[in-house]
C-alpha cells in the first residue's frame, strides 16, 4: 500500500486503558473518520456508559457526553470476521501489577493486528514482541497532557509526539513501516494533532528518559515538585549528576544525546511551570509506580554494557522500598509485622 492510498474503510482499533492519555487517543482516532474505536474502561465504566466523557482539550475543544464507538468493560475476543487493526496500550506497565502481553492477548490476531505501545518506560517493546512473534510493535513516548476522573478529562497540553516501528525481527520491514505510515496517517486525520514518524524511536525514549528516569524518581522520593527539588539545591546535588549518567547509559546502548542536552532538558521549563510530575502523583494517590520501565530497564543496560550508575542504582532502591509500600497498602504484598515499640530496646 502507497503512503497516498486512502483508506477507504475504517480500522479497527482497541484502546486499553482510557484514563487522560487513551481517551485523548480515542477521541484523535474517532475525529479522524478513519478509525472506529472500542475502548476499554474500568473504574470509569459505569459513569461513561451512562453519561459518555465531559473532555475539555487544548487541541479539541469542548466535548460534552462523547463516547467511541464502542465501550467495553474487559479486553474482547479477536472476532476472526472483523479482527482488531490495531490494539493501543495507554494503561500504566507496572509488570509487578499487571502483566501487558497476558491482558491484550484476547485481542491480538497473530499476524494481523499491530500492537501500538503510548507507555513509558525503557525496552517495553520486548516482552511484546516476544509475545506475539508475527504481530508489528510501532511505540510512541507519549507527552500529552490529559488527567482523566471519573469521566472528566482535562487535555491541557499539544497532543505531540514521536512514533516509530521497534523493528520484530522475524518481520518484513516494508511491511511494519506500512503500518506505521498508516497508522500515523489516521492520528493525525483530525488535522489537529501531531504524531511524527521517525526511524529511530528508542533514541527519542532515550531522550524523554533523562526527565523521566531521573526528575520523576527524585520528586516521587522527596515529595517535593519540579520546581523545588531544583530550587531547594536538589539540581546540583541529584538532578544533573543523575542526567549525566542516564546519558552516559544511552551513549553505552549506541545513542549519543548530545552536547548540551543535560542544560537543554532541565532549562525547557522555565522555574515558574513547575508541577508534580506524574510518579509523585502516584504516590500522592497511593498508586503503585512504573519503577522497572522507568529506570529498572535502563540500569539494566548499565549492567549491561558496564556503566558504572550509583546514583541512580542508589535512586532505583529507594525507589523499590517506595514501591514495596504501595503494593503492601493495596494487598498485593505482604509486610512484616511491626512489634510494638515497647519491645524495642
Amino acid at each position: 500500500m502507497s503512503h497516498n492510498t486512502p483508506i477507504t474503510e475504517k480500522r479497527r482499533v482497541l484502546v486499553v486503558g482510557s484514563g487522560g492519555v487513551g481517551t485523548m487517543v480515542s477521541v484523535a482516532l474517532e475525529r479522524s473518520n478513519m478509525a472506529s474505536v472500542t475502548a476499554v474502561l474500568r473504574s470509569n465504566y459505569e459513569q461513561v456508559t451512562q453519561h459518555g466523557f465531559e473532555i475539555e482539550s487544548i487541541d479539541h475543544g469542548r466535548l460534552s457526553n462523547w463516547r467511541p464507538s464502542a465501550v467495553v468493560n474487559s479486553v474482547p475476543m479477536a472476532d476472526l470476521k472483523a479482527p482488531f487493526d490495531y490494539v493501543i496500550v495507554t494503561m500504566k506497565n507496572i509488570p509487578e501489577v499487571n502483566n501487558i502481553p497476558k491482558i491484550i492477548a484476547p485481542a491480538i490476531t497473530p499476524g494481523h493486528t499491530t500492537i501500538v505501545l503510548f507507555q513509558n518506560g525503557m525496552y517495553i517493546e520486548p516482552p511484546i514482541i516476544e509475545a506475539f512473534p508475527t504481530n508489528a510493535v510501532l511505540s510512541a513516548p507519549s507527552y500529552i497532557g490529559a488527567h482523566e476522573h471519573n469521566g472528566h478529562v482535562v487535555h491541557d497540553d499539544h497532543d505531540n509526539f514521536h512514533i516509530g516501528v521497534f523493528h520484530n525481527t522475524s518481520l518484513d520491514e516494508a511491511s511494519e513501516r506500512e503500518k506505521l505510515e498508516e497508522f500515523a496517517r489516521i492520528y493525525n486525520g483530525s488535522k489537529v494533532v501531531d504524531a511524527n514518524i521517525v526511524d529511530d524511536i528508542v533514541f527519542y525514549r532515550w531522550r524523554k528518559l533523562l526527565w523521566n528516569g531521573v526528575f520523576n524518581p527524585m520528586c516521587a522520593i522527596t515529595q517535593l515538585n519540579s520546581g523545588a527539588i531544583r530550587t531547594f539545591g536538589g539540581e546540583h546535588s541529584l538532578i544533573r549528576p543523575g542526567m549525566m549518567e542516564m546519558v552516559s547509559i544511552a551513549k553505552a546502548d549506541g545513542y549519543d544525546l548530545g552536547p548540551g542536552i543535560v542544560d537543554e532538558v532541565i532549562d525547557r521549563p522555565p522555574l515558574e511551570l513547575a508541577f508534580r510530575p506524574s510518579m509523585l502523583v502516584d504516590v500522592d494517590k497511593g498508586n503503585p509506580i512504573e519503577v522497572e520501565v522507568i529506570l529498572g530497564n535502563a540500569l539494566r543496560v548499565a549492567k549491561e554494557k558496564g556503566v558504572p550508575t550509583p546514583l541512580l542504582d542508589t535512586t532505583y532502591r529507594f525507589l523499590k522500598l517506595i514501591q514495596a509500600r504501595l503494593l503492601a497498602a493495596r494487598g498485593l504484598i505482604v509486610e512484616p509485622k511491626e512489634l510494638p515499640t515497647t519491645d524495642l530496646i
